[in-house]
């Protein structure tokens, strides 16, 4: 196969992000038999139309075109956007103020549907505005400094920041300590390891532009502290423990990866970054050649009770579309599935009013200009 160009990577990222986040949104915490009754097996494997209710973090119609995408695809076209506004990689502060501008003035981010944008996004306004300085009017009383801890109204690490973050690692290619530090540094809303899940998928993603195999991406890159996060008693804990994990999970492929990464963790929440980042790395290093694949395993995840018995679906598009901004970006954009990546490009186009090739474009020649590359 033809090595992928750094453009090709890039997009291949971002279409993946943006496919997987489409395979699993229709099935999002559904009741564990909603996959079989709709297709006839238990196994996901295709895009299906979303019929769920509208709401502000799934699907802002009731009736979505095939490929639509959730807030996650929204997340990483506003950060490409902000990107490619500033130039350059966004710092904390602004960040920040963007979320906060987006919770304040959503008409003028997405026009038709600023009661829903409202709802996505005012669970940053605590965090945003503590992290700059400012009190909140819906927290009166609580100190900057106390909403500036706040992991976006949550007291325990989420995927926020891989979900808002999705993208960092490609603004600065072979360079994974850099992506690192960016990474971890933009993610202020992050708490705990979630800040070191952020920060690795961002490193991650710099080895994989660099045309690194994918496991010297992943085990490489689990092996970095560049901001000595281990401490006393041990970690960093997401570097310390996937590698155990991923050497148990070693040949296994498909169903039955995805099953035993169901049932290894399901102590975990289901928003959590370990889960979903463990998810990604086992399923690219178990299908690196098949970027679908590797979609499905994650899209295939359920929420297990402590017997191991599945009791829904699990948060699935956030691991497929994690899954895909990594694989995307070992593998490049010419082995996806070229038929679904039209839908999904059409979708968010009909749904949300914008063309992500048109945000990938001028977000690939933000990142080629910035390196110097003419690939």
């Amino acid at each position: 196969m033809m090595q992928a160009t750094l453009k090709s990577r890039i997009r291949g990222s971002v279409l993946a992000q943006a496919l997987g986040d489409a395979l699993g949104a229709p099935f999002e915490f559904a009741p564990v038999d909603a996959v079989e009754r709709r297709t006839g097996k238990k196994w996901l494997a295709g895009l299906y139309p979303f019929e769920g209710e509208k709401g502000p973090h799934g699907v802002w119609v009731d009736t979505a075109p095939v490929g639509t995408g959730t807030d996650d695809v929204r997340y990483n076209y506003l950060f490409m956007e902000l990107a490619v506004e500033l130039r350059r990689m966004p710092v904390g502060r602004e960040l920040a103020q963007r979320l906060l501008d987006i919770y304040e003035r959503p008409g003028d981010f997405f026009p038709n549907s600023e009661e829903l944008v409202r709802g996505q996004f005012e669970m940053w306004e605590g965090a945003s505005r503590g992290f700059l300085g400012e009190e909140s009017p819906r927290y009166p009383g609580v100190p900057a400094a106390a909403l500036a801890t706040r992991s976006v109204g949550l007291n325990y690490p989420t995927m926020a920041g891989l979900l808002v973050l999705p993208s960092v690692g490609l603004l600065f290619p072979g360079d994974p300590e850099a992506a690192y530090r960016a990474a971890y540094e933009a993610a202020f809303f992050d708490i705990g390891y979630a800040r070191e899940a952020t920060a690795l998928l961002a490193a991650a993603q710099s080895a994989a532009l660099a045309g690194k195999a994918p496991d010297v991406v992943v085990y490489e890159t689990l092996a970095m502290d560049p901001l000595h996060l281990r401490g006393y008693f041990g970690g960093p804990f997401i570097g310390e423990k996937l590698p155990l994990l991923l050497k148990q999970a070693a040949g296994k492929k498909g169903e039955e990866l995805a099953n035993f990464l169901s049932s290894a963790l399901r102590h975990f929440s289901v928003f959590d970054p370990y889960r979903a980042l463990a998810i990604a790395c086992a399923a690219l290093l178990a299908h690196a050649d098949d970027p679908w694949q590797a979609l499905l395993v994650a899209a295939n995840h359920g929420d297990l009770d402590e017997a191991g018995t599945w009791r829904r679906y699990a948060d699935i598009d956030c691991y497929a579309g994690i899954t895909g901004a990594l694989i995307g970006a070992c593998c490049g954009d010419r082995v996806l599935p070229e038929e679904l990546i039209v839908r999904v490009v059409e979708g968010n186009r009909v749904v949300y009013s914008f063309d992500l090739e048109d945000t990938i474009e001028r977000f690939a020649q933000l990142i080629l200009f910035l390196t110097g590359s003419e690939d």
